[in-house]
């Protein structure tokens, strides 16, 4: 329904120009401010569409998980899409590097909602990395291909 309105409202305004032009000719004040009208929408749509291309393109920056156990962070190699950021895509990374295949890890701070304002303030391009803080006997559940960043 939305699409059919904004279809008949271009529709229209075309017919309005060619009628415009038909009847009253080019050197009339209505011509000339349709000319104008339609260099200003195409500056208009020109800047948006630059918009939603870097909308687009931060959508796909590459956001790197870390694990901060007791206070140094660990690189766990993970990363994922800024747009792909969500608690599920999370827990499915992390499924990947647990030793134990058979059961479900525990972390506390996957059920915090800390980590929603995290991932809230991440889709919304505000920081380029994850860090999950973890307790020393947490990280054991964990196979390390991870570093210490320096």
């Amino acid at each position: 329904m939305k699409f059919n309105a904004l279809l008949i409202t271009f529709a229209l305004i075309t017919i309005i120009g060619i009628l415009v032009r038909l009847f009253l000719g080019e050197k009339s004040f209505l011509w000339d401010l349709y000319g104008t009208l339609d260099t200003a929408s195409a500056v208009a749509l020109a800047t948006l569409a630059f918009a939603g291309y870097m909308e687009y393109t931060r959508l796909e920056d590459k956001i790197k998980i870390y694990f901060d156990v007791e206070g140094k962070e660990i690189d766990t190699g993970l990363s994922l899409l800024r747009k792909d950021c969500t608690r599920s895509e999370i827990f499915g990374l992390l499924g990947m590097i647990q030793k134990d295949a058979k059961g479900r890890f525990e972390v506390r701070f996957m059920k915090d909602l800390t980590l929603l304002d995290m991932l809230q303030q991440i889709q919304k391009g505000k920081g380029d990395k994850l860090i999950i803080p973890l307790q020393k006997e947490e990280i054991a559940q964990f196979t390390l291909p991870m570093k210490e960043k320096q």
